[in-house]
C-alpha cells in the first residue's frame, strides 16, 4: 500500500523493508502510467505464490527496493571513502540521483511475467526497452522537477538510461563523458564488471521473503554493500576482504534460487507454451502483434502489456489451461512414451557460480590475510526437458534428461 502525505510525498509500505519514504519528486515518477503498470507484472512469472504475496512481489515493488538499496550503499560509500572527504563526504548530487532514479526505473520494461516474456517475444531485452519510458517520465511529469537532472541538455537523464544498462559506451555515443573519479556509479545498479549490484542485493531479499516454502539459503549479505567503498582512482568500488565468503554466498543463493524456484520444471513449460500459443493465434493490442510491442513502436500499446491483459488474449486456446496455477504436470520415464509424443521441448540451464562470474573481476581492501577460502558447492546443470500436453486429462507429461 502507498500513502501521500500533504507535502504529495507518498510512503510505501514495503515487505521486505517496512516503511520506504519518497520525496515528492520520485513520488512524481512513481504516480506515472509507465511506473503504475508495474503493479501488473509479477516479480518470477509463472512461479505461484498464495494470492497475498502475489499482490506485493511484483516490479513495482522490487523497483521502490532497488531504489532504497541504491540509497543505502550510496549512504555507506560516502561514510567509508576517505578521499570524499574533500567533497564533505558526499557524492555530487547528480550523481547520487541519477543513481536512484536508475534503481527505480531499471525494470520499466519488462515485459509480461517479467523474464517470462523473454522467451516469448524474440530479442526483447527489457533494459533496451525501458529507455523510451525513462524519457516519455520525463516529458510528462512537471518540468521543474529534477532540474539537476535536465541540465546541460538532459546529461543526467542520459546518464540514467547507461546506468539501467551498465554500459559507460552508451553515455559516450550520446556526447557526453563521466569524470574517471565518478565511474564507480557504474557499479551499483547493473554492474557488468563483476555482476555484484543492489538489483541483486533486493531481488534476493525480496525473493528469501516469499519464497521461504520453496528455498531458504543464507541472506546474511547486507554488510557487502554496506561495508563497501570506492577506490582511490574513483574508477570501481572495493570490498573488504573478510566479506569474501559472503560474496560467495551471494551468488550461491542466486544459484539455489534458480535451482529450486526460478527454472523450476513447471515454469520453464509455462514459459514455452505460452509462446506456442502466441506464435500460433498471434494476438495483438491496438492493432500491434504482442511480440512486436514495446516502448519505442508503441507506447499505448506497451502500457497495456500485462499479465493479466496477455491471459485474457489467449484464453480461449486449448492450451491456455496449462497456464493456470491448478494446472497438473506430471514427471515420467522417457521410455513409457513414443518418441513421436515428446511434442515440445525447453531447457534448464543454471550456470556453476565460479563460471558464471570471475572472481579476480573484484577489487578488495584491507588485510588480504583476511579473506576467507571458499569451496564452490554449486554445479553446472543442462537439463532438457521434453513434454506433451495431454488436454483430454488437463495434464502435461514430461521427462527431464541432461544435455549430452
Amino acid at each position: 500500500m502507498d500513502q501521500r502525505s500533504p507535502s504529495e510525498a507518498m510512503v510505501i509500505d514495503d515487505p521486505v523493508y517496512g516503511k520506504i519514504y519518497l520525496p515528492q519528486d520520485v513520488a512524481a515518477i512513481v504516480a506515472t502510467p509507465h511506473f503504475e503498470r508495474l503493479k501488473k507484472i509479477k516479480q518470477l512469472g509463472f512461479l505461484y505464490l498464495d494470492d497475498v504475496k502475489e499482490h506485493t512481489h511484483n516490479r513495482y515493488y522490487h523497483c521502490i527496493g532497488t531504489y532504497h538499496a541504491a540509497g543505502l550503499m550510496l549512504d555507506a560509500l560516502e561514510k567509508n571513502t576517505s578521499w570524499l572527504s574533500d567533497n564533505n563526504n558526499t557524492i555530487p548530487p547528480l550523481f547520487r540521483q541519477a543513481v536512484q532514479i536508475a534503481g527505480l526505473v531499471h525494470d520499466i520494461g519488462h515485459g509480461p511475467f517479467s523474464h517470462s516474456w523473454e522467451a516469448v517475444a524474440d530479442h526483447y531485452e527489457h533494459e533496451k526497452v525501458g529507455l523510451p519510458c525513462v524519457d516519455e517520465i520525463f516529458a510528462c511529469i512537471d518540468e521543474k522537477l529534477f532540474p539537476e537532472l535536465r541540465a546541460n541538455n538532459n546529461y543526467g537523464i542520459c546518464l540514467i538510461k547507461a546506468l539501467i544498462t551498465g554500459k559507460m559506451k552508451k553515455l559516450h555515443k550520446l556526447g557526453f563523458k563521466l569524470s574517471s573519479k565518478f565511474m564507480f556509479i557504474f557499479g551499483i545498479i547493473c554492474n557488468k564488471r563483476n555482476k555484484l549490484d543492489v538489483d541483486k542485493w533486493d531481488y534476493l531479499k525480496r525473493d528469501k521473503f516469499y519464497l521461504k516454502h520453496l528455498c531458504n539459503p543464507t541472506m546474511d549479505f547486507d554488510d557487502i554493500f554496506l561495508k563497501a567503498k570506492v577506490s582511490d582512482c574513483g574508477e570501481y568500488i572495493e570490498y573488504r576482504y573478510n566479506d569474501f565468503g559472503k560474496i560467495h554466498s551471494l551468488f550461491a543463493a542466486r544459484w539455489n534460487n534458480h535451482r529450486y524456484c526460478y527454472q523450476l520444471p513447471r515454469n520453464l513449460m509455462r514459459d514455452k507454451i505460452l509462446k506456442l500459443i502466441v506464435d500460433e493465434i498471434k494476438p495483438k493490442i491496438n492493432g500491434h502483434l504482442l511480440k512486436d510491442i514495446d516502448a519505442k513502436n508503441s507506447m499505448t500499446a506497451f502500457l497495456e502489456l500485462t499479465d493479466e491483459n496477455i491471459l485474457s488474449l489467449v484464453e480461449q486456446h486449448p492450451l491456455s489451461i496449462f497456464l493456470k496455477y491448478d494446472a497438473k504436470f506430471e514427471e515420467v520415464k522417457e521410455s513409457s512414451w513414443q518418441v513421436e509424443n515428446w511434442l515440445f521441448q525447453t531447457t534448464i540451464d543454471i550456470p556453476s557460480v565460479t563460471s558464471y562470474i570471475q572472481y579476480d573481476s573484484f577489487d578488495f581492501y584491507g588485510d588480504a590475510e583476511d579473506k576467507p577460502d571458499v569451496i564452490d558447492e554449486t554445479e553446472t546443470i543442462r537439463h532438457i526437458i521434453k513434454f506433451t500436453c495431454d488436454i483430454s486429462n488437463d495434464k502435461v507429461f514430461y521427462y527431464i534428461k541432461p544435455v549430452e
